[in-house]
């Protein structure tokens, strides 16, 4: 499999089990688990290796997050309200 070389060349270094990084999208991957479930969340988590890898799933699940995030903030302040 040819990867084509990225934009930022840290990009192809690994993610380290100990990094931040890697803690944060543990925690990306529990509200992700909330979305669509456990079997589905868990195998997009172990596709990530690279840094690239990682900003892409951020990015793609900062996608789906945020519209959600907004639901539930929106939701409180209608209650709030009443």
């Amino acid at each position: 499999m040819n990867q084509t070389p990225s934009a930022d060349p840290r990009d192809d270094i690994p993610v380290r089990d100990t990094s931040n990084l890697m803690a944060f999208m543990h925690i990306l991957r529990k509200a992700h688990v909330q979305l669509v479930g456990h079997d589905r969340a868990h195998q997009r988590f172990c596709e990530v290796v690279t840094r690239g890898q990682a900003r892409a799933y951020i990015r793609e699940l900062m996608g789906l997050l945020l519209p959600v995030r907004e639901r539930h903030r929106q939701q409180g302040i209608n209650r709030n309200q009443t």
